[in-house]
């Protein structure tokens, strides 16, 4: 949103049309234009470049190994020549994935904003070095202090530094910055974030691997 409200052409990406069907309720609150549509990062397809493609919010984790080159591939196709291509994960901590091991973890209450009601987040993870299993679930408090348990899992795999930068220039992208933080710091071994910003490489001008 904050995007478009800045005056840019925003297009929104996303499996889940419940998830559209919210984001469109926040765009008209929001007063501002986005055209939102319902398909795969693995595969999506538009008749335009774009300046700046984001993946925010450890999304592109969701993907395993194969299915990045994939993803990359499509991003790559779509960038304008002076586009950059954005990615924002975080970078697994060796002291965390030893403790996960099947525990319930009480992580938030919060309220809705779009019903009031109290909305409680609890989870239970499994990890080793290569990714993290999580079960979370949601509990809605109803006025009749009724409860509604929404649950689901989650599969993430991890990126670390050293193989995003190879990722990255294998797939033909030049990474431009890599920070561990949202200060603008550089990305190191204890960085808890993984932010990553790349532009395109022409052809021809290295290293390059593109599957389709």
């Amino acid at each position: 949103m904050p995007l478009a409200q800045d005056g840019h052409h925003v297009v929104g990406l996303d499996r889940s049309a419940a998830m559209l069907e919210r984001a469109e309720r926040r765009a008209r609150r929001a007063n501002v234009e986005v055209r939102w549509v319902e398909g795969d990062m693995r595969a999506f397809s538009f008749d335009e470049a774009f300046g700046l493609i984001l993946i925010g919010l450890n999304s592109f984790l969701m993907l395993t190994p194969d299915d990045r080159w994939a993803c990359l591939a499509r991003v790559r196709e779509h960038l304008g020549p002076r586009g950059r291509f954005a990615v924002d994960v975080f970078q697994p901590d060796p002291e965390l994935i030893v403790g996960k091991d099947g525990g319930v973890v009480d992580e938030w209450e919060r309220e809705d904003p779009e019903t009031g009601r109290a909305v409680r987040k609890l989870s239970s993870s499994r990890a080793n070095v290569d990714g993290v299993t999580q079960r979370v679930w949601f509990d809605e408090s109803a006025d009749d202090g009724t409860v509604h348990r929404i649950t689901g899992t989650t599969s993430l795999h991890y990126l670390y530094r050293r193989e995003a930068e190879l990722l990255f220039s294998e797939a033909g992208f030049d990474v431009e910055t890599l920070h561990g933080d949202y200060d603008g710091n550089p990305a190191g071994p204890s960085s808890r974030k993984l932010l990553v910003v790349a532009k395109r490489r022409e052809r021809g001008s290295g290293r390059e691997r593109r599957r389709t």
